[in-house]
């Protein structure tokens, strides 16, 4: 600090004995806005350590898993990844299909009836309105024998991270409404846009509370703008799923809010697909 302030003396002496000239061919210079914030919340996604913590049975802070890709896969990136983890040791395939965003009237009865062709149970992380407008399908979802997640009361991202306690806030209510609805009260949250993932003080404050965070590893990336079409939303799949090292515990986002009828028309063919390559469905629980 101290060096600083001499050196300005100087310079300001300096100025003050031969006069302040300014350089005709200099130009301001600054760092270009390079990355947009779409691309800011994907990269949180990409390859994060966790923070240490302290690792003890009754730890919920820490979600089921990390995801692996910030972006779209290709082949290439894939095959990449896969080689440095293949290994002799044979891995117990399991998979949880998830999905966010509905309960939804021209989406989640399809994909309920779907799942039921295939005898496979997956994961609903629900939204308060939309449980709040269609209450029989939160009740068709468990009666089913599904799983349901806390995926806040109404998933607007002002309300959820503009707010200090926000998050925390939008859980609760929503576990009321659930809890209204059906008389579950579910400790699996999802965080809308995963925003909560490297958030520690929010993260600690889900295990205080018995929330337990709970992200993806594969992205069928459904909810892009524009949404994929429904052959893109397979190879998105495909393509993550040949990395071995989360064959043990992978964990699928995709979509059964409005507007996520490619993802619907794909279900079939990621099920099928999944089954070929010999993996057991599971719920989180």
């Amino acid at each position: 600090m101290y060096r600083i302030i001499i050196i300005l003396g100087i310079l300001l002496t300096g100025f003050v004995i031969n006069g302040c000239t300014t350089s005709t061919e200099g130009k301001e210079t600054g760092i270009p806005y390079i990355i947009k914030e779409y691309h800011k919340i994907q990269q949180r996604q990409n390859l994060v350590k966790d923070k240490p913590t302290p690792k003890s049975k009754t730890d919920l802070t820490r979600p089921v898993v990390e995801p692996v890709m910030a972006q779209p896969p290709t082949e290439k990136n894939v095959n990449d990844q896969t080689e440095k983890n293949v290994n002799d040791q044979k891995v117990e395939k399991k998979v949880f299909l998830t999905f966010d965003d509905g309960p939804e009237a021209s989406i989640t009865p399809t994909v309920l009836d779907i799942l039921d062709s295939y005898g496979v149970k997956a994961t609903f992380f629900v939204i308060g309105t939309c449980v709040e407008k269609y209450p029989e399908i939160l009740k068709d979802i468990v009666k089913r024998g599904h799983v349901v997640g806390n995926h806040t009361y109404n998933h607007r991202y002002q309300d959820l991270y503009s707010v200090k306690g926000g998050f925390l806030k939008s859980l609760k209510i929503n576990e009321e409404v659930i809890y209204r609805t059906v008389g579950l009260r579910p400790y699996i949250v999802r965080d809308p846009g995963g925003k909560v993932r490297n958030n520690w003080p929010v993260r600690r404050s889900l295990g205080k509370n018995n929330y337990w965070l709970v992200e993806w590893n594969v992205d069928s990336y459904d909810s892009r703008n524009p949404q994929p079409t429904t052959p893109q939303i397979i190879e998105n799949v495909r393509l993550q799923i040949k990395n071995p090292r989360i064959w043990s515990n992978m964990i699928i986002l995709l979509h059964d809010g409005k507007g996520h009828l490619n993802t619907l028309k794909a279900l079939p063919a990621i099920i099928e697909m999944l089954k070929n390559e010999g993996f057991s469905f599971e719920v989180l629980k």
